[in-house]
């Protein structure tokens, strides 16, 4: 999804004027918002379970 720590700009499309209420293009774009969020947390917390796993493993090899 990119390279890691960079931030990368989201244009947001909105519809025509008369096409989607205002309420219902700002609840679809949390929802995407929301579902980003948890890509990047889950990405996030699988580098924190294989950091832990090679730092446990490296300490057994020392033993």
């Amino acid at each position: 999804m990119g390279t890691p720590g960079k931030i990368t700009r989201i244009d947001v499309i909105l519809p025509e004027q008369n096409d989607a209420s205002p309420h219902l293009t700002d609840a679809t774009v949390l929802r995407l918002a929301r579902m980003i969020g948890r890509q990047m947390a889950r990405e996030d917390h699988e580098r924190q379970k294989r950091s832990r796993r090679r730092r446990q493993s490296a300490s057994r090899q020392k033993s």
